[in-house]
C-alpha cells in the first residue's frame, strides 16, 4: 500500500484537530488520535522541509551557484 499524499495527510490531521477541539472523544480514543496527529504532523513537516530544500537548491542553480550541501 502506498503512502498517502501530502493533501490526504493534511486532511486527516485537520479532521483529528476538529474532533479534539469539539471534545467529542473519550479518553482512550483521545490518546490514539493525539498520537496519530503527532505522526501526521511529523510526516507533513518532513515533506515540507524536503520541498523547501529542493526549492532552495533550484534557486541556487538559477543564481548560478554550484550545487552543494544545505546550510
Amino acid at each position: 500500500m502506498s503512502q498517502p499524499s501530502f493533501e490526504e495527510d493534511q486532511a486527516e490531521l485537520e479532521t483529528i484537530v476538529e474532533r479534539l477541539e469539539r471534545g467529542e472523544v473519550e479518553l482512550e480514543e483521545l490518546a490514539k488520535l493525539w498520537e496519530r496527529g503527532e505522526l501526521l504532523c511529523r510526516r507533513l513537516a518532513a515533506a515540507l522541509a524536503e520541498t523547501r530544500g529542493r526549492i532552495e537548491e533550484l534557486a541556487r542553480r538559477l543564481d548560478g551557484d554550484p550545487p552543494g550541501p544545505q546550510g
